[in-house]
């Protein structure tokens, strides 16, 4: 199997962010709410666009 560097970095960088809040989702969303609220600058909130004619999709 091949292994891209760029790949295997970010899972490296994603196991250790996990693991400095416990493995705890909820821990880390909070920080970055912080970090964002706090960094001083704009945050950018933009509603769904709904899609006009749109057809339900029907499973047999």
């Amino acid at each position: 199997m091949w292994n891209d560097p760029i790949v295997e970095e970010l899972h490296k960088h994603r196991q250790k962010m996990a693991a400095q809040f416990n493995y705890d989702v909820h821990a880390a969303c909070q920080y970055y709410r912080d970090r964002q609220k706090f960094s001083g600058l704009p945050v950018v909130s933009k509603k769904p666009k709904l899609i006009k004619d749109l057809k339900p999709i029907i499973q047999k």
